[in-house]
């Protein structure tokens, strides 16, 4: 009979148990609020961090409109000619070397390249617009007039500049005459 008086007793209509112990209404109130509770916050959270992220998303957009992609210069690196007969060699700077101002340019070039010991030495940008320009010398003075090589020197002096450029040596022409135009050309970089 004390068995009897633990058991559970049993609804006779409907066959369920009912509880000796119920929960009282206030815990299970209390339960259901603090889950609420905490589906709020996170959903909370949740929207703060897309809002933080979706301005992030603007300014990045709004920087990166007013970025505009400038292609980079193809640099195409030609060797220095074979030496010959009729065209200078130049000693310094070397075919795609990187120079700065004063640039000191030394060589030789071959008999009718100068006239009156000098000859025309030109810089030139990307753009073909010249950054400098002077009048190569011969080193040793009436050498020129030999009918043999002559060494040469010449010193440009520029505006910092960047990107990659043109160093041209001309053969002086006092005829005019373009058949008689001869030139060198020596990519550089700056």
């Amino acid at each position: 009979m004390l068995q009897f008086l633990h058991m559970n007793p049993v609804d006779e209509v409907s066959h369920v148990i009912i509880s000796q112990n119920p929960v009282p209404k206030n815990q299970n109130f209390s339960s259901g609020l603090v889950t609420i509770l905490s589906v709020a916050a996170f959903i909370l959270l949740a929207l703060g961090a897309i809002v933080f992220l979706y301005n992030q998303n603007q300014t990045l957009k709004e920087k990166l409109a007013g970025y505009q992609v400038t292609p980079a210069p193809v640099l195409t690196t030609t060797p220095s000619p074979a030496p010959s007969a009729d065209l200078p060699t130049v000693s310094s700077p070397s075919a795609g070397s990187k120079v700065k101002s004063p640039l000191k340019v030394t060589g030789t070039v071959p008999a009718g390249w100068m006239f009156e010991g000098t000859f025309p030495i030109k810089l030139v940008d990307l753009g073909q617009n010249i950054i400098a320009q002077t009048g190569a010398r011969e080193t040793v003075k009436g050498s020129w007039q030999t009918g043999g090589l002559v060494e040469f020197s010449a010193t440009l002096t520029f505006k910092a500049a960047t990107g990659s450029g043109t160093l041209i040596l001309e053969n002086d022409n006092p005829s005019g005459n373009p058949e008689n135009s001869k030139t060198l050309e020596i990519p550089i970089n700056f």
